[in-house]
């Protein structure tokens, strides 16, 4: 690369930032998975990553999705709505999803499950480089746009994990 690599931060990711402002944040992050942008297509983005769940995995309904760095929650509820609605109305059982963050945010996620039965978290830290295999369902972690938030080498051992212990990731 001719350039030095620069790493984004989120303003809520900063020791400084106030708790309401990290949560408004998260809130609008969240958001914007379900925002259609007509330049850019007539779906969602959460639309547009159910439909990546589908094409690539075979018997959905038996995978447990778990996001791996899921802040207040992200796009999780979205994708669990999306795609349960779909198998719902096909006559299949719901995917899983479960939430872990290395800093868990607990109020958030309650919050999520009680209006989601097919969500559950981890209440402890989950470090995302050695995420242990939960289950005995197939497992997918997501990552979103999550990313952006790691070093070079936590990056890497984030795949390496996912790689060496689920079934698959996106």
């Amino acid at each position: 690369m001719p350039w030095p690599r620069s790493q984004l931060f989120e303003i809520g990711d900063l020791s400084w930032c106030p708790s309401w402002l990290h949560q408004h944040e998260q809130f609008t992050l969240t958001k914007l998975w379900t925002l259609k942008f007509p330049p850019w297509g007539r779906e969602s983005l959460a639309t547009k990553a159910c439909e990546v769940f589908k094409e690539h995995m075979q018997d959905l309904s038996s995978y447990t999705v778990l996001d791996i760095c899921a802040g207040s929650g992200g796009p999780t509820p979205v994708l669990e709505f999306e795609l349960n609605r779909e198998l719902e109305a096909e006559g299949e059982e719901p995917v899983q999803f479960i939430l872990t963050d290395i800093d868990p945010h607990i109020e958030a996620w309650q919050q999520v499950c009680k209006k989601q039965k097919n969500i559950s978290y981890i209440e402890t830290p989950v470090d995302a480089r050695a995420v242990p295999r939960l289950g005995n369902r197939k497992e997918c972690r997501i990552f979103n746009i999550c990313f952006h938030h790691f070093s070079d080498g936590d990056a890497a051992g984030i795949l390496k994990s996912a790689v060496e212990s689920a079934d698959s990731f996106m």
